[in-house]
């Protein structure tokens, strides 16, 4: 029953995912607009549209109400959140609310055109068309910067570091100090429509493609999508989006260095204005229909495990006959559901990659291990992946099991391995594990069976040996 619950699951998890990892319309209220600008607060996403204003969703985008007397028929280029209010940047200044969009004050910048909006924990940041950059503490006031530049088309903030891209072919900006002192980067020969950072990492969306960074903005090296003006970025992780200009959307596995088309769902000669993620989703502003949504893309995450397996162990060697295994990720709490699985081969020094794509970086996972004829095991504890890996030796201690239920196979150096005999896989090794053996034995049964708990494609007094000391001592899986 176990066995047929868990490939039900992953039968259903396999159709979810593949009828879901496409472009969906999420568009019920906002009909045919054009959306140039996203944001959220803790209730509610934002959609910032082209002569209607601004409108709201409670579920995701699922469906949208406009929100916004006083803003229902501007352009609202650009948003975001500074402190409690949500800031928009329109065609005729900076407009700020602190009630969900429902009542709206123009409160700076008057009749200016603001592309882009920024914030960190101290200032707000306000990009405009004609007048460069602009600055506030308290969201009321704003202050001209020092960057000698106008036509500031997008910003994006990490900090106190500040990227800055402006138009007429001025490239991208860079301060890093909260926008008091600005320095020209490499990237000076290109009008810049969008930008994104994350880490060490930044993006430059330009009228000739996108443009990338691994020191901060410093330098830039131009990608592979090099012909497509790219209006919007979004990035997660190792995972880039690109919004051009009728070509859809582009995604990049690679930092940026690559990228192929992601428009599944969508319809031909689509320009994407913004994107924006939210909620493990990435959502795009399209220029017809509204909105769309995708499940954010998940890069496979690494487990580098090592494990032995007792009677394929050999102490002579400090090796063992290669197998393969199966290994479950399981949340961390009751009832600790499986999240996914992969199945891997184990080599000689123990060590094996397994690849999974439902887990994330971050969340607490049980380790389970089952193999043909060897006891469940589960890591003594949850462990989380960092950076799309996680690497867990079995082999060094039995207080890496949990309930340390691993036998030591090796002296010098002190080795651990998990327990050899559960050949019908019932969870302990008893009496009849070692019946199923002895018979095999008797008959000299050879090649991949269960029955031959060594690893040498025989049956023998070998294996019967292994099997009736474990079933002696009653091991049996201990689990959370």
């Amino acid at each position: 029953m176990k066995k047929l619950t868990i490939a039900m699951f992953f039968f259903s998890a396999i159709l979810i995912r593949d009828t879901s990892a496409q472009w969906s319309n999420v568009s019920a209220g906002l009909g045919n607009k054009e959306i140039y600008s996203f944001t959220n607060n803790s209730t509610n996403l934002f959609a910032g549209t082209f002569n209607y204003g601004l409108y709201t969703s409670t579920d995701d985008g699922m469906n949208w109400t406009q929100a916004g007397i006083g803003l229902n028929n501007r352009v609202v280029f650009s948003l975001t959140m500074f402190g409690n209010y949500l800031y928009a940047g329109t065609d005729i200044g900076v407009w700020r609310t602190s009630n969900n969009g429902a009542y709206w004050s123009l409160i700076g910048l008057n009749n200016n055109t603001i592309y882009s909006l920024a914030s960190n924990q101290t200032r707000a940041f306000a990009g405009l068309h004609t007048s460069g950059l602009f600055y506030s503490s308290g969201g009321t006031n704003w202050f001209i910067s020092s960057l000698n530049v106008i036509n500031i088309k997008s910003i994006a903030v990490n900090g106190n570091f500040i990227l800055a891209g402006a138009g007429g072919n001025a490239g991208v900006y860079l301060s890093s100090n909260n926008g008091n002192n600005w320095t020209a980067t490499s990237l000076n020969n290109k009008s810049v429509y969008s930008l994104a950072q994350n880490g060490n990492y930044a993006y430059a969306g330009t009228g000739g493609g996108v443009y990338y960074s691994s020191d901060s903005g410093y330098t830039w090296t131009r990608s592979s999508l090099n012909n497509d003006l790219v209006y919007s970025l979004a990035v997660s992780g190792s995972v880039v989006y690109a919004g051009t200009e009728l070509n859809g959307v582009f995604m990049s596995t690679d930092n940026g260095l690559n990228w192929s088309p992601l428009n599944d769902g969508l319809p031909g000669n689509i320009t994407i204005y913004s994107l924006y993620l939210y909620k493990n989703y990435v959502y795009a502003g399209a220029s017809v229909n509204g909105v769309y949504r995708r499940p954010v893309f998940q890069m496979p995450l690494t487990l580098n495990q090592k494990i032995f397996i007792q009677g394929f162990y050999d102490p002579a060697s400090n090796s063992m006959v290669s197998d393969n295994v199966t290994v479950y990720l399981r949340n961390a709490a009751s009832p600790y559901e499986v999240i996914d699985f992969a199945i891997g081969a184990v080599d000689p020094s123990g060590n094996g990659s397994f690849q999974f794509s439902n887990a994330v970086n971050g969340a607490d996972y049980y380790i389970q291990l089952e193999h043909r004829n060897s006891l469940e095991t589960w890591s003594s504890s949850p462990q989380q992946f960092s950076g799309n890996s996680l690497n867990f030796d079995f082999t060094t201690s039995d207080a890496q099991a949990f309930g340390n239920n691993m036998i030591q196979v090796d002296a010098s150096p002190s080795t651990f391995a998990i327990y050899s005999g559960d050949v019908n896989q019932d969870w302990t090794i008893d009496a009849s594990d070692a019946s199923d053996v002895d018979n095999d034995a008797y008959i000299s049964l050879s090649g991949y069976v269960n029955t031959d708990v060594t690893g040498d494609d025989f049956v023998d007094a070998g294996d019967v040996s292994i099997v009736d000391n474990n079933a002696i001592n009653s091991v049996s899986v201990v689990s959370p």
